[in-house]
């Protein structure tokens, strides 16, 4: 049974639970690799637009999609009983909620948070203050992935490995940032990556990774790469760092903090620990090593994130998320981190928590590389 379809199952019980005749999922067509995509999730169609899913009590469910000569696609991809074609979401949604009798005051809704304003007004004016929001509903009961989410979070970090591969060999002297960055998402897209947030930036001394610029490189650049694939919507993050020469007198010394923050982050990834733990256990190889003040923005932002399009829980890797593992969940840990000695570090697999840890979802752990000149 496609996974769809058996959280739509799961809806229906909750609707249920609830006294709801029906759950209205929301999503403006926007694929962010940080937030869950609910029309994706209970319909297996990634949306071009805005667009909707409507589930009955009794899981059974119907996608609107616009625009609507999107629709044989995305009927031919839906696990849904009934895909609509509608010129405007908003319109077809209320004909299709008054053909099937279906009152607002009896309406659950998720997804509203992650609409534009304009959308989320026109949606109110529908459905009034009396259908219930829940956001937050489908990114809970999609937060551990399936055997086949899994198998394509695989495929994606196959991706993401071979987009580093590529930086590796095409990186060199003379070349700007933008003309690296472009080689490598094309060669990912080439791979089968069906979307890429890309993050690669290159300074002698590095604050934080960005964008991609103009810059063009140079010897002595240390090169920060956070390369995030996803393949039928499954996004994995890698985060890699490569000198362009042997690189700072410290770098291996200090790239090996962030490795041992890696290491024991892992370790302490277990169903039942919480991410403020985690946090934690991974700061304490920072403060062991006299960088316990780094341990806070500017310096760094967070130890790992939730990955789309499924569910982004558990959230961030953070002090102050209390929220607990549990079997399955899917994120990236990555002890990025400001040093002074040689500037910003990136070191992040993307990783799978099982009973034993969190299991890097990559073949090869991040190091400190270099390119021979």
């Amino acid at each position: 049974m496609r996974i769809s379809i058996g959280r739509r199952e799961r809806v229906a019980e909750w609707l249920a639970a609830e006294k709801c005749d029906a759950l209205v999922s929301v999503s403006s067509g926007f694929h962010s690799f940080l937030e869950p995509n609910t029309v994706f999730v209970l319909s297996d169609v990634k949306p071009m637009a805005p667009s909707a899913v409507i589930v009955r009590r009794d899981a059974t469910a119907a996608l609107i999609i616009t625009p609507d000569w999107d629709r044989r696609r995305a009927e031919a991809a839906s696990s849904t009983e009934t895909t609509i074609g509608a010129v405007d979401l908003v319109e077809a949604l209320a004909g299709a909620l008054k053909r099937e009798g279906l009152r607002a005051e009896r309406i659950a809704i998720d997804g509203v948070s992650l609409l534009p304003l304009a959308l989320s007004e026109r949606l109110h004016q529908v459905l009034g203050a009396r259908a219930r929001v829940h956001d937050g509903l489908i990114r809970h009961i999609a937060r551990c992935r399936s055997n086949d989410e899994l198998e394509r979070a695989q495929k994606a970090t196959w991706i993401a490995e071979r987009g580093y591969r590529r930086l590796l060999e095409v990186a060199r002297p003379g070349v700007r940032e933008y003309e690296l960055a472009g080689d490598i998402y094309c060669h990912m897209k080439a791979l089968g990556g069906d979307d890429n947030f890309l993050l690669m930036s290159a300074s002698q001394h590095n604050h934080a990774v960005r964008a991609a610029g103009s810059r063009v490189l140079e010897e002595g650049d240390i090169i920060l790469a956070e390369i995030t694939p996803s393949f039928e919507g499954q996004f994995v993050q890698i985060c890699r760092t490569v000198a362009i020469g042997s690189g700072p007198p410290a770098y291996d010394e200090k790239f090996a903090i962030l490795q041992d923050s890696m290491r024991r982050g892992q370790k302490a990834a277990v169903p039942g620990a919480t991410l403020a733990e985690v946090t934690e256990v991974m700061n304490g190889s920072l403060r062991e090593a006299g960088y316990g003040e780094y341990c806070r923005p500017p310096y760094m932002r967070v130890r790992g994130h939730g990955l789309g399009l499924t569910s982004n829980l558990p959230g961030d890797v953070d002090a102050s998320n209390k929220t607990v593992l549990e079997e399955g969940m899917v994120f990236v840990m990555h002890p990025n981190q400001y040093i002074p000695e040689t500037g910003y570090l990136m070191c992040g697999e993307p990783v799978v928590v099982t009973p034993e840890g969190a299991r890097a979802l990559s073949a090869e752990s991040a190091r400190p590389d270099r390119i021979a000149l």
